[in-house]
């Protein structure tokens, strides 16, 4: 099962989702959650991508903080359109981390947001 809901994640996440959403409105970044919670089937499923199975690779463990409710990807939006060039995200970093969240940027997964 993967789930979009914030209600999905743990409370702490919760809080400081609301703190994120606040600031990425008032900076004018427009953007939808991809994941938050995803279970360990689900993960497994995303870890073979690109390795086992036809696609690209989009994580490197099997191990993630989605699994744990403690983490939350997102897609920004320019012009209504999802974007995934990593300098679109910098500035959601930025943000994230002002609210207390490590910034999947410092580690080459720009979408990606968790509770440290």
């Amino acid at each position: 099962m993967t789930s979009r809901k914030m209600d999905d994640c743990i409370p702490e996440l919760q809080d400081k989702f609301i703190l994120f959403r606040a600031k990425m409105t008032e900076a004018g970044i427009d953007f939808i959650l991809t994941s938050t919670f995803r279970d360990q089937e689900s993960q497994k499923e995303l870890y073979e991508q690109g390795r086992t199975k036809p696609g690209r690779i989009v994580t490197w463990t099997l191990k993630s903080k989605h699994i744990l409710g403690e983490a939350f990807d997102i897609a920004i939006l320019k012009y209504g359109k999802i974007t995934w060039d990593e300098k679109d995200y910098k500035q959601a970093a930025e943000i994230g981390r002002s609210v207390g969240l490590r910034a999947g940027a410092d580690f080459g997964d720009f979408p990606h947001f968790e509770v440290s």
